[in-house]
């Protein structure tokens, strides 16, 4: 029953809808006009604009606007399709243009996109960025004669920017006309622009032609250091630009201009780590330890345990000669990373510097149970077996670094290394394999008169070759004439020559030398050519000075030394001491045994 009464109520009320619509309305009266689509409202009829640039940019803005709409909602080729309508509606609008290029620069549709820059270039020919995009499209179309026009004229407008010039310049340098390409660069130094960006990156173009023309460095750092003027000049304020531009005058060498630009981003934010690490290399670069110690300094107030800074410090130290701290500095780094490798190398010279032969071994040896062989572990390996008199030991270590070297550091096999094996073959008393060693490391470095000295004096002293060990002591004095070793030399040449008076001349001028730190083996020498002279209350003298030196020596010597013990077996047999000669030959021939000792500790009887 209830749908019936509701059927019945809404015909009604449609009856009386009809009904009340039949009812007469007065109508509007009509209007001039287009028909608005709303009874009585018409809208104003206008007049086509006569002005076509004025349709052009309507034309434009409207397929812009559309390109728009198109890009929020998720269609970029119809986006794409509306943008090229307004370029070449209205190619006046620099920015659609070339917004309209890159666009088709993206999808490789170099056709496209030269076609809409050629319109661009032709409504607007002073635009250098129409110019230059249109430079790119022809590069990346691979026509070159076309880019180069194009750029060239961006360039010719005054005001170009890094696009035009590094694409010219890149041509160029692709087609090997180098000199072209610095002309290019030439003619950008004599532009006024402001922005320091542009300058540096013109120094990035001078380094990259350079690279590419295989240019010498100092051909191409006078246009590098102009351009980084030129950027200087205008006082950059952005940190990462002042930072660049101090790094680009870092690598190029001009350290002052660097530090200026470092100093001033520390001041800028005293926290950058990194800076002041740069600075602290400046500064030793300059030989100004004290300032780069300050910058380390301040690194470890607040980064205690950065262990560059530490390594750095260290090596500070250890030119100063303060070793100790050297050593606690390269320790500590250690401590906070055990697999920094250099710092144990470090360490190992600075032990080896402070006499201490045994704990340099120790830290070689904790290196060699976790890196790799290496020439410097067993370079310093056989230095502190040769301080602790261990010849044999070092030699092997010494072949070894060698042989390490020749695989893969050639540059490390210098004159001195070869001084230091020829020295360690000499204290194994290997004379003829001491010998080739000596001539090797001087004809390395002909001029090196330390081996020169080392192995003359080693030919004397074992009384042979000694015309070959007098050129050689003769040319190490004309060298350096007041060091007191090659004068002592010079002195036991005489005496091995049987010139006297000559050698105790130059042995007294060789103790005069060494007044301030007394040798034990220029007073043995001495006392040797009194004696030859008849002088035997001197000789004694002077023998007595030399025992007096030799105990000094032993008691402070880090391991026995068969070489000391040997010596002082001599002098107390020169002074008549038989008993205590044979003691002290015996401990040299227990250390290093040879058929020298041999003969002196059991002299074969004489026949008859």
């Amino acid at each position: 029953m209830k749908s019936g009464i509701h059927t019945k109520l809404t015909i009604g009320l449609a009856l009386l809808w009809a009904g009340a619509g039949c009812t007469t309305v007065p109508k509007a009266a009509p209007r001039p006009g287009v028909p608005s689509g709303i009874e009585g409202l018409n809208l104003e009829e206008l007049e086509e604009p006569k002005d076509k640039s004025f349709r052009s940019r309507v034309e434009g803005l409207t397929h812009y606007l559309t390109s728009r709409s198109f890009e929020f909602r998720g269609k970029p080729d119809d986006s794409l399709k509306h943008l090229e309508a307004a370029a070449k509606a209205d190619p006046e609008q620099e920015s659609v243009v070339i917004l309209t290029a890159r666009r088709y620069l993206q999808k490789k549709k170099t056709d496209k996109a030269i076609e809409v820059l050629r319109l661009g270039q032709v409504a607007n020919p002073d635009s250098v960025a129409t110019h230059e995009w249109l430079g790119l499209a022809y590069q990346q179309a691979n026509q070159p004669a076309e880019a180069i026009a194009a750029f060239e004229t961006a360039v010719a407008q005054g005001q170009p920017t890094l696009i035009s010039i590094r694409g010219l310049t890149k041509l160029h340098s692709a087609a090997k006309r180098f000199d072209e390409a610095f002309k290019v660069l030439d003619t950008a130094l004599t532009k006024d622009k402001p922005q320091p960006e542009f300058w540096i990156g013109i120094a990035d173009l001078y380094r990259d032609t350079g690279l590419a023309a295989k240019s010498k460095i100092s051909d191409i750092k006078t246009g590098i250091i102009a351009a980084l003027d030129k950027a200087d000049a205008l006082k950059p304020e952005s940190p990462l630009t002042i930072h660049r531009l101090a790094d680009y005058y870092k690598l190029w060498g001009e350290n002052e201009k660097a530090i200026r630009l470092f100093v001033s981003l520390i001041e800028l934010s005293p926290s950058l780590v990194g800076v002041r690490e740069q600075l602290a290399e400046l500064y030793l670069r300059e030989e100004k330890t004290e300032d780069a110690t300050k910058q380390l300094e301040a690194i470890l107030r607040s980064r205690p345990t950065n262990e560059r800074a530490l390594f750095v410090l260290g090596g500070i130290k250890r030119d100063l000669d303060k070793l100790d701290e050297a050593a606690a500095h390269f320790e500590t780094v250690l401590k906070i990373n055990p697999k920094f490798e250099p710092a144990y190398y470090e360490l190992a010279s600075v032990q080896l510097f402070q006499d201490t032969p045994k704990k340099t071994l120790e830290t070689l040896e904790k290196a060699d149970k976790q890196f790799k062989a290496t020439f410097i572990n067993r370079f310093y390996a056989g230095l502190a077996h040769s301080s602790l008199h261990h010849f044999s030991r070092a030699i092997e270590n010494l072949l070894e670094a060698e042989e390490l070297a020749q695989a893969g550091e050639q540059n490390r096999l210098t004159h001195f290394f070869y001084f230091q094996l020829g020295a360690a073959y000499e204290r194994n008393r290997q004379y003829d394999t001491a010998a080739k060693i000596f001539n090797k490391a001087i004809g390395m470095s002909p001029e090196y008169h330390n081996a020169m000295n080392y192995l003359g004096y080693m030919w004397a002293d074992i009384n042979r070759n000694l015309d070959e060990a007098a050129k050689l002591i003769i040319k190490a004095n004309e060298l350096e004439p007041d060091n007191a070793a090659y004068v002592d030399s010079l002195g036991w040449l005489y005496y091995r020559q049987g010139k006297f008076d000559e050698a105790l001349t130059e042995l007294l001028r060789a103790a005069e030398l060494t007044k301030d730190e007394p040798d034990s083996t220029i007073f043995e020498h001495i006392g040797d050519a009194h004696q030859a002279l008849g002088q035997a209350d001197k000789a004694k003298a002077a023998w007595q000075r030399a025992h007096e030196l030799l105990d000094v020596q032993l008691n402070k010597a880090k391991a026995p030394d068969a070489y000391l013990f040997e010596q002082l077996g001599n002098v107390h047999h020169k002074l008549g001491q038989a008993n205590e000669a044979k003691d002290a030959w015996k401990r040299s021939y227990e250390i290093t045994p040879t058929e020298a000792l041999r003969e002196k500790l059991h002299p074969a009887k004489k026949e008859g």
